[in-house]
């Protein structure tokens, strides 16, 4: 084996950061939009266009499609990413015995890992899930029972 020089590291340049206003995540100066005042992130659900709420420990968006169905996803502060979604569905089948098209309605809470944005402890982080799984499960019983009658 030769003795060869040790390969020196290749760093690249730190990008500047702006921290938002309004969930306390970091985020790239070139990625902020200074007339938003908030982050790209908090942006998706809190742009008027959006006609998202922010509720402090998390941030909510509800779009109704054109056929009437719902959709909601949250955010939870500390996640950067819309980690829990309520959705309505139809789905549809066919029964053999009257040879009639089914409709079934439900409405379904999913959520997903998303990932934490390091603003908040892991204690903390939780507690904001955890009230935001709470209100997807108030949110997918009123519009049940709003189906329903």
């Amino acid at each position: 084996m030769r003795n060869t020089p040790a390969m020196r590291r290749m760093t690249m340049a730190e990008e500047p950061r702006v921290t938002c206003p309004v969930c306390g995540a970091t985020e790239k100066e070139k990625d902020f939009n200074p007339e938003n005042g908030m982050c790209s992130r908090c942006w998706w659900y809190l742009s008027p266009e959006a006609g998202g709420v922010d509720h402090g420990l998390f941030m909510i968006k509800v779009q109704t499609y054109e056929d009437g169905l719902r959709y909601a996803e949250i955010r939870p502060r500390g996640f950067w990413s819309g980690t829990i979604e309520v959705r309505e569905r139809i789905d549809r089948s066919y029964d053999s015995e009257t040879k009639m098209q089914v409709e079934s309605w439900e409405v379904r809470v999913s959520w997903g890992g998303g990932g934490t944005d390091g603003t908040l402890d892991e204690i903390r982080t939780a507690e904001n899930f955890t009230r935001s799984m709470d209100h997807a499960v108030m949110l997918a019983k009123i519009w049940k029972m709003q189906r329903n009658g």
